[in-house]
């Protein structure tokens, strides 16, 4: 219970110097138009757990059904130098500021990973029971890593300064994220399911339908189109990762009129590394060697 109290007195401080820094914060939001408004949460990132903001924000579709999609909110930053940004829109210049960027995620990497990383044991078990084990275990590992990075609080735990009673023992927009649509939908697509006798349902983590989703997100993305659609950065990532002296341009570009696409072994094999890479990015790292076994791609040590 010690350890319990220790993220929540960290998240109070943060909390208070993130008032008082709020108002001096200038920047730039790039966001998709259906990400225009929402509810926030800090969840853990998919590979590292990490805890990260997501905007939960609703969409109507072309049915005029609302449904919610997940952003993940990410920071570029240059620490050596200020950046400036042109609003053309408003003509108007933000000067010192960050660049913010909301970009959706796919809720099911955020479910995999948590039932990979924290429910491994194989167990059926209600959506709320589930998500609120993993707001409990997790909460725990959390204010045990910030009582070891922290020295003086860990010390103030030891001697009984501080006491966890009425403190806040889980990650609570866990538990919120249980409860959205879209999370709902999530654990359909990536668990083995089981009907109770009170007419419930049980879920449980499946890696055949986990591993079917990502194959084929990896067969999208890994198509010579896709590179061709993406040359400033899956085209680029290309280029540089081509291991022959050869020029590796036709093989990302559009060819001419009169010509076909060019294709070859090895432009296949490389844009299927790079699709992979990308995917694991969004794994935890155990599964992402297991998921590169199961395409048959060799990992460097």
């Amino acid at each position: 219970m010690a350890a319990a109290s220790a993220a929540t007195q960290v998240a109070h401080a943060a909390s208070s110097a993130q008032q008082a820094t709020r108002s001096m914060r200038t920047g730039v939001l790039i966001h998709p138009s259906t990400a225009h408004s929402g509810r926030f949460l800090v969840l853990p990132h998919p590979r590292t757990l990490v805890p990260t903001y997501y905007l939960s924000a609703s969409s109507s579709t072309s049915s005029s059904i609302s449904t919610d999609q997940l952003y993940e909110l990410s920071t570029l930053q240059d620490s050596k130098h200020d950046r400036s940004w042109m609003i053309s829109r408003l003509n108007q210049v933000i000067s010192s500021g960050q660049l913010d960027i909301l970009s959706r995620i796919d809720a099911r990497f955020l479910v995999v990973s948590l039932l990979y990383s924290v429910l491994g044991d194989g167990k059926y078990r209600s959506r709320e029971d589930m998500f609120e084990q993993i707001a409990l275990e997790l909460h725990v590992r959390r204010s045990e890593e910030l009582c070891e990075a922290i020295p003086e609080l860990k010390a103030r735990l030891a001697t009984g300064k501080d006491s966890a009673e009425g403190q806040q023992n889980e990650w609570t927009d866990v538990v919120v994220f249980e409860k959205l649509e879209v999370t709902k939908r999530a654990l359909e697509d990536v668990a083995d399911v089981q009907d109770l006798p009170n007419g419930e349902q049980a879920y449980r983590l499946s890696l055949p339908k986990t591993f079917a989703l990502l194959d084929s997100k990896h067969s999208t993305l890994s198509q010579q189109s896709t590179f061709i659609s993406a040359p400033n950065t899956l085209g680029r990532t290309f280029e540089r990762s081509w291991p022959h002296d050869s020029d590796p341009s036709p093989y990302v570009s559009l060819p001419s009129p009169d010509k076909e696409a060019q294709d070859c072994q090895d432009a296949q094999q490389l844009r299927s590394q790079i699709a992979a890479e990308i995917i694991a990015t969004y794994l935890p790292d155990k599964l992402a060697a297991e998921y590169f076994a199961h395409l048959g791609i060799k990992v460097d040590q």
